[in-house]
């Protein structure tokens, strides 16, 4: 069984009848990324910082050791369904990753101060 099926990491189903915008991890990311969010959601105009749970995963990802991390939202394209993020990989250097939003199943914001997550 191939990891990409249908253009989506996720294993998209042929004939699904799903919203264009791929659910709503994708239209929040899309909202998060272009700030047109009434209230500002996780940061009230600061950059958005999240955790992800990516779908088949109990916990939020972690790009390094058994933490998780905290992203940034950076942009992301409805039309490809790609979102990008960056992180801290060290205390001096900056990483990107991209996701197919198709791929993450929740978000949770983390306060920029604290650095824990927001309860929602």
């Amino acid at each position: 069984m191939s990891l990409f099926n249908n253009g989506s990491c996720c294993g998209n189903n042929a004939g699904a009848t799903k919203s264009k915008s791929g659910g709503c991890v994708c239209e929040l990311l899309k909202q998060l990324a272009n700030a047109r969010m009434n209230g500002n959601f996780c940061s009230m105009g600061q950059p958005q910082v999240v955790q992800l749970i990516l779908k088949g995963a109990s916990l939020p990802l972690g790009v390094a050791a058994d933490q998780s991390t905290d992203f940034t939202v950076v942009s992301y394209d409805a039309e490809s369904h790609c979102a990008v993020f960056s992180y801290l990989q060290t205390a001096t250097e900056t990483r990107t990753i991209v996701l197919d939003c198709r791929c993450i199943c929740g978000i949770i914001c983390v306060p920029p101060t604290t650095g824990t997550p927001a309860a929602l």
